[in-house]
């Protein structure tokens, strides 16, 4: 029950980063939004197949299983750029080191706490994201940091924070 109030309260927050399209203050694509509950979803269905695949497959070989099946499975959309990345040994070096720092690195840190924290805290942990997405926005790109924003972000963190108290008390 506690865990369902944490979730109720990340949704709200998430919900929260909308009102402003609705009222009419900033706007939302509605094809951005409906990309990113389509990601939500595969996002879940992340979260619960690599939970699944830390308890069942030791190190980070079910990682590096994953790694490859994906990459051959985005093969046919990226092999012309795949081979001027090849052969342009600056472009190389940017997509190995975008290789560690964006996939390899993340998704085995995810992977190694997925398999020390149960799925519901490890989803609410993601919830954070939001916030540091407010963050970059207001740093990198001067957006606006608004009181429904900032109230979001709040309402985010709390959750996160909650999950993860109540989660080592019990």
């Amino acid at each position: 029950r506690t865990d369902l109030l944490w979730v109720l309260l990340a949704l709200a927050g998430v919900g929260l980063f909308g009102v402003e399209s609705f009222i009419g203050v900033a706007s939302l694509d509605p094809i951005g939004v409906l990309f990113a509950l389509v990601a939500a979803v595969f996002w879940g269905l992340y979260v619960l197949s690599s939970a699944r695949v830390g308890q069942l497959v030791p190190g980070q070989d079910g990682l590096a299983v994953a790694m490859a099946i994906g990459a051959l499975a985005i093969l046919p959309l990226g092999a012309q750029g795949a081979v001027a990345g090849v052969t342009d040994l600056r472009l190389l070096g940017l997509a190995v080191g975008t290789a560690l720092l964006a996939s390899v690195l993340p998704y085995t840190l995810e992977l190694s706490a997925l398999r020390r924290l149960p799925r519901h805290v490890f989803g609410i942990m993601l919830s954070l994201e939001p916030v540091v997405a407010l963050l970059a926005g207001v740093v990198l790109l001067s957006q606006e940091a608004t009181a429904a924003r900032i109230a979001a972000a709040l309402l985010v963190v709390v959750a996160s924070a909650g999950v993860t108290l109540t989660a080592r008390s019990s």
